[in-house]
């Protein structure tokens, strides 16, 4: 009997990685969640990926993701605390807002006696580095949702899923300088290794792996991640794929995430991860606008 997988966010680039990659297979039927069944952006995804099933659904609504996972063996699930249409008139700093709505994907899941739930979460920033920083709230928040589904264990199979920092976020921070060269501001030293990934392109697989080895990946915490990159290669990869200049610039904060779980798994996982400059060539990004 042919799977069937719920991804939420899949208009989004986690999300759509997933989709993307599970429609390519041909194996599986694919329920699209969004909170708009109707917009642009799904009247274009339902183009280009026929047979997808597009169904609306909001975090803050347990019932309708409820509905929403009815049927569905399996289930990707993502919060996005930067969306201000998601957490609607709450404030940003209201974490409280996203580690619900992680809560509700997984307690809607459960009701939908859905077999398994893969959940993108982050580390806690003030765990990792002794209570320094405490201020990601946004990232305390995953976290939290991430241990409620480890606390729900005895009631579905869960897998949580880190993500690597994203590379397209260089195109949001990019400015020209006067000397016509792009900048890339960032908030950790030149030389400080970073798991950086193509989140459009990496993330599927890597869901599309735990799901189809779910008994081996039970209760573990999967990392989109190629390899570790110093920050400045960013800008070097840009100017290497494109041949415009670039540098880089950074501010005090650190990165406390290093980790070498995910050599041995990639080694499971049939996909090559995209390099930074693979990624600069694929996108053909021009630059900031002036």
């Amino acid at each position: 009997m042919v799977k069937l997988i719920a991804i939420i966010g899949a208009t989004g680039l986690q999300g759509g990685s997933v989709l993307k990659t599970f429609h390519a297979s041909g194996e599986y039927k694919i329920r699209a969640i969004t909170r708009n069944p109707n917009s642009n952006t799904v009247k274009d995804l339902s183009k280009k990926y026929a047979g997808v099933e597009w169904v609306q659904a909001d975090l803050n609504d347990p019932s309708s993701l409820s509905k929403a996972f009815s049927g569905a063996d399996f289930v990707f699930g993502v919060t996005n605390s930067v969306d201000a249409d998601l957490i609607q008139n709450i404030q940003f700093e209201d974490f409280e807002v996203e580690y619900k709505q992680g809560k509700n994907i997984v307690d809607a899941a459960i009701a939908a006696k859905v077999d398994s739930l893969i959940l993108s979460t982050m580390y806690s920033i003030k765990k990792l580095s002794g209570g320094k920083y405490s201020g990601a709230l946004h990232l305390e928040a995953k976290y939290n949702a991430e241990q409620y589904l480890r606390s729900k264990a005895s009631q579905i199979k869960g897998i949580i899923l880190h993500i690597g920092s994203y590379l397209e976020n260089f195109t949001r921070i990019a400015r020209i300088t006067d000397d016509q060269t792009i900048e890339f501001p960032f908030s950790v030293k030149p030389t400080t290794k970073l798991p950086f990934v193509d989140t459009a392109n990496d993330t599927g697989p890597v869901v599309k792996h735990a799901l189809e080895n779910s008994e081996e990946c039970l209760g573990l915490t999967l990392e989109v991640r190629g390899s570790h990159y110093e920050a400045q290669q960013i800008a070097k990869a840009y100017t290497e794929a494109t041949g415009k200049p670039a540098r880089y610039s950074f501010d005090e904060f650190g990165y406390f995430g290093f980790s070498t779980e995910f050599v041995e798994r990639n080694k499971k996982i049939n996909h090559k991860f995209v390099t930074p400059t693979e990624f600069w060539k694929n996108l053909k990004w021009e630059g900031p606008s002036k």
